[in-house]
């Protein structure tokens, strides 16, 4: 059965030295409460993964970084998705002082061209 699915995809990227100092899993947990506190999604629909990545470069001297990739259906205000990316960058901001970088953004999935399996 294919269906129009339901939102958000989180993916959590960071940076692979970071695996010392937290939980990712508990990073996780933590962004899933943080969107299912938002009021836009069901928790059902919530999905969350994460990707290390061993090599890191940037201008900073600390590299260590955390960066939320919010894709969701098409269809939310600016402000929605606002809302969303700075909830998370401030929620989890406020958890996790020892990263030097968290930012998160908001890409739209057009509805008209998505579909889900599901069995």
């Amino acid at each position: 059965m294919c269906e129009v699915p339901k939102m958000p995809h989180c993916i959590v990227e960071y940076s692979q030295d970071l695996s010392e100092q937290i939980t990712i899993s508990e990073v996780l947990a933590k962004a899933f409460n943080l969107l299912k506190n938002s009021g836009e999604f069901e928790p059902a629909a919530i999905k969350l993964r994460a990707i290390a990545y061993q090599d890191v470069l940037s201008g900073l001297d600390d590299h260590s970084f955390l960066h939320l990739r919010l894709h969701i259906l098409s269809g939310r205000t600016t402000e929605q998705k606002l809302a969303l990316t700075t909830a998370l960058v401030e929620g989890l901001g406020a958890e996790l002082p020892m990263v030097k970088s968290i930012s998160a953004e908001v890409l739209d999935i057009q509805r008209e061209s998505y579909i889900k399996r599901i069995s």
